[in-house]
């Protein structure tokens, strides 16, 4: 079974690919790893895959949503 630190969660789902690849540089800059997931599929058929998934490690994920919020800001 793996850890929590392992375990990857989605902390975004995002339509265009550009704002998705700026909020990844935003987290990582951050010092969060950060992956993109279904990003090749989105270019095609966003809608049908609910876009690019921004994902993280469990343990951060709400840290991650804390940055993320105060940018919408």
């Amino acid at each position: 079974m793996a850890d929590a630190i392992d375990k990857l969660v989605q902390v975004a789902a995002l339509f265009d690919l550009a704002e998705a690849h700026i909020l990844k540089g935003l987290l990582e800059s951050e010092g969060l790893e950060v992956f993109l997931f279904d990003e090749q599929a989105a270019a095609f058929t966003p809608i049908v895959v609910g876009g690019v998934r921004l994902m993280v490690r469990e343990p951060d994920l709400e840290r991650a949503r804390e940055l993320l919020k105060t940018r919408q800001q």
